[in-house]
């Protein structure tokens, strides 16, 4: 499955937000994404269904024009609840 935001038509200092499903395995998980920007991306981890999360990934800048792929282990074997 995918999802995407296509920022191409909005203009500079807006913001979206993506959200996978919320997970409850103690677990490490991977997150797979590509990502094609002129501005900044941020991944966060959110727990418990608390405020917007702990940062564990970013980029900012001009990166070219080419898709770039990322994966990340996100492990959290404390919460409840994490999205």
């Amino acid at each position: 499955s995918y999802m995407m935001v296509n920022s191409s038509q909005h203009a500079a200092g807006q913001r979206a937000q993506l959200l996978l499903q919320t997970l409850s395995e103690n677990d490490t998980h991977c997150v797979q994404f590509s990502y094609f920007l002129p501005g900044a991306l941020r991944v966060y981890v959110r727990v418990n269904g608390g405020p917007l999360g702990i940062p564990v990934w970013n980029v900012s800048g001009s990166r070219g024009r080419q898709w770039h792929q990322v994966e990340l282990a996100v492990s959290t074997f404390w919460p409840n609840e994490y999205q």
